[in-house]
């Protein structure tokens, strides 16, 4: 059974400017080794973090969703949960975690990692995820 993923914005950006173990996931996604899913309101946190925090202008930050939009699946969220009490911004991956129904989150935000495990999703950095998904491969 194929794998059914939420990645994190920061495993975007790391993948996306640094390579690395996050553009090893990104890529399993890309490569059809794993479904990845996402929320109008996680590609809205990618491209303002894009914009703002590295200074892209609007063409390339658009064409860097479009890319993503190649190999993403869009979901629509189902109900709003109230998990991360820490950071309530982070309920959006939780949200289009369970309405999915993924088996993993991709992460490198602590407040995420912290809970570990929501309603049976695995939640994981880039280190941790990708020795669990090349045992699936085989």
């Amino acid at each position: 059974m194929i794998p059914k993923v939420v990645v994190d914005t920061n495993i975007y950006i790391s993948a996306i400017f640094w390579g690395g173990k996050p553009r090893e996931v990104v890529d399993l996604g890309r490569d059809e080794n794993m479904l990845i899913f996402t929320s109008s309101d996680i590609e809205r946190e990618i491209a303002e973090k894009l914009r703002t925090k590295f200074r892209l202008d609007e063409e390339e930050t658009n064409q860097i969703i479009s890319d993503f939009s190649t190999f993403t699946i869009p979901v629509k969220i189902k109900k709003q949960i109230q998990a991360v009490l820490d950071d309530p911004d982070d309920d959006k991956f939780i949200e289009c975690a369970v309405s999915c129904g993924a088996d993993f989150i991709v992460s490198g935000d602590q407040h995420l990692l912290r809970i570990k495990e929501y309603a049976g999703i695995k939640i994981l950095t880039a280190a941790e995820f990708l020795p669990l998904i090349s045992q699936h491969k085989k």
